[in-house]
Order: C-alpha cells, then sequence, then structure tokens
C-alpha cells in the first residue's frame, strides 16, 4: 500500500509541474520561432505544448519516484537483458504497421480518406520514422517499464497489466480539446486547462472508440512485455502503430467520420480495435511458436 500510495503522489506531482510549466514551454516555442528556427513551433497550439509539457515532468519525475521505492535495477520491474532486442523490435514493428497500413489502405479504398496531394512527400519518411521511434521508446520506458514494473512489485501481472493498461488509455484520452480557444497565456494557464481534458467523456461514442483503441493497444503492448520479459517488441509494436499514423495524417486527407466505427483519426474507432485485436492474434501465436522452439533447442542441448 505505501508502494501505490508513492505511485499516486507521482501521477499528482506529474500533472501539477506539467501544469506549471506549461506555459514556459510555450513561450520558449514562440520566441525560437520568432527568431526563424523551428517555425512550426510558433503555429503550434497550447494544448499541445500541455501535452508534451506532462510528457516532459513525467520523465522528469520517474528517477526520484524509483528512488523513493528503492528500486536498484531494471530486474525489480521484471525486466531481464535481450539477446534477441532486434529480432524483438522487428517482429514487434512489423505486425503493427502491416496491420495499421492494411487498415489505412482500406479507408483509401472506401473513400474514407483521399490522398492530399498526387506526389507524395517521400522525403518526410525519414523524419516521421524517427519520431515515432523516439516517441514508443519514451513511452515504452514511461508506462511498460517504470510504471508497470512498480505495479507488479505490488500485484500480480496480469491484474497489474490491466491497470497500468487503463492507466495508459485514460491518460491518452484526457488531452485537451483541440478546438478550445484559448486567451492569452499566463502562469496558471495550465492549471485553467485541466478541466478541459475531460471533453470527450461528454461524447459517449468517442469515449467507445477512442478509449477501446487505446486499451487494447495498450494490453498489446503489456503482454509483449511480459512475454519477453524486455521492452523491445513493444517499442516495436507502439513505433510501428505511431509510423503509419503520423504518416497518414501527412499524406491524407479525412472525408468520412461514422462513430464510433471510425473516428477523427486514424487509430480512433471499433474498426482500429478490430484489426488490433487480429494483430494481437498473430503476436500471441508468433511468441507461443517461438517459447516453443526455444524449449525445443533447450531439450535438444541437455539430451545432447
Amino acid at each position: 500500500m505505501k508502494d501505490l500510495a508513492k505511485i499516486l503522489t507521482y501521477f499528482i506531482a506529474v500533472i501539477v509541474l506539467g501544469a506549471l510549466i506549461a506555459p514556459p514551454l510555450y513561450w520558449g516555442g514562440h520566441a525560437v520561432a520568432a527568431r526563424g528556427v523551428l517555425s512550426f513551433l510558433g503555429e503550434t497550439e497550447f494544448q499541445k505544448y500541455f501535452n508534451r509539457a506532462v510528457l516532459i515532468a513525467a520523465l522528469a519525475l520517474l528517477w526520484p519516484a524509483i528512488r523513493s521505492l528503492k528500486i536498484r535495477g531494471v530486474r525489480e520491474l521484471g525486466l531481464e537483458p535481450d539477446p534477441r532486442w532486434v529480432r524483438h523490435f522487428l517482429i514487434g514493428f512489423l505486425i503493427a504497421a502491416v496491420a495499421v497500413g492494411v487498415m489505412a489502405a482500406g479507408y483509401i479504398q472506401f473513400e474514407v480518406y483521399h490522398w492530399k496531394k498526387p506526389a507524395l512527400p517521400w522525403g518526410s519518411l525519414p523524419k516521421i520514422a524517427f519520431g515515432a521511434l523516439v516517441v514508443a521508446a519514451l513511452e515504452e520506458a514511461l508506462f511498460r517499464g517504470a510504471i508497470f514494473g512498480l505495479f507488479r512489485r505490488t500485484l500480480r501481472p496480469y491484474p497489474a497489466l490491466f491497470l497500468v493498461t487503463a492507466l495508459f488509455a485514460i491518460l491518452h484520452f484526457l488531452k485537451p480539446d483541440e478546438d478550445l480557444q484559448m486567451g492569452e497565456i499566463g502562469w496558471l494557464s495550465g492549471f485553467e486547462i485541466l478541466p478541459h481534458t475531460f471533453h470527450q467523456f461528454a461524447e459517449p461514442a468517442a469515449l467507445l472508440a477512442g478509449f477501446s483503441t487505446l486499451f487494447v493497444l495498450g494490453w498489446l503492448l503489456g503482454y509483449a512485455t511480459l512475454r519477453t520479459r524486455a521492452l523491445w517488441m513493444s517499442i516495436g509494436l507502439h513505433a510501428g502503430v505511431v509510423f503509419v499514423k503520423m504518416g497518414f495524417s501527412k499524406f491524407t486527407k479525412r472525408d468520412l467520420e461514422a462513430l464510433p466505427w471510425i473516428g477523427r483519426e486514424l487509430q480512433i474507432g471499433l474498426v482500429p480495435v478490430a484489426v488490433l485485436c487480429l494483430a494481437g492474434v498473430v503476436l500471441w501465436l508468433g511468441l507461443r511458436e517461438t517459447q516453443s522452439a526455444s524449449k525445443r533447442a533447450g531439450q535438444t542441448d541437455s539430451g545432447e
């Protein structure tokens, strides 16, 4: 119970610190853009700065939280070195990218989306891939590494997986309304925006479509971490989803929204839920076959 209380304190501190640093982050981004560097920062809304501020706060406070729980190494978080890390990363990436990519192609075919331009900006793919990898590595280290490991110190694996997955879905679902009109940004603007992070809960169809997808994705990522005792496969899965999502949003424009089946973004809706469930079946079969092969190899070595 003491560990759980410390974890709860960590999350409260993350929200408070995120709300405090969001305005300086916003001012800094606009100051950089005013000098002609990274001009897109000047066009970015405060809501997105708030989201990034919360992530920065979560990473900044993670080490003090781990120290307070007296964790001396990754093995105490249920993780082990992965000698097959490249293989696991690539398998995860391919499963996710192919599954979501096929769904995206279907959306184009059935005119749910259309290409923005006849000539697609393929040169932006390396930047998108790098961004997807960074996001996946940071979030997996935070959720499936640290937070999942902390919960597993107190709870059995699958109850811990359920709670972390629900937390992952809730925190990603809680985001400020992009259409919210902010006035002049002041030191308390981060706290003023907090009530608006719950706006999607007032839309039952959006709640079903968005939360369900995030929960299924979070469960797959946590399951991969449990089975491999490492983060590489979950990073690959996460990066594959983000890569296709970011690339698709860069290249296409939505024509149709039909909640709860198809949402405002590629990953929102019950159609993506079904696709991720199929990807989960492929993941389960692949991990089962890999572990069976390892056991057979071990028995052969023992026989020799």
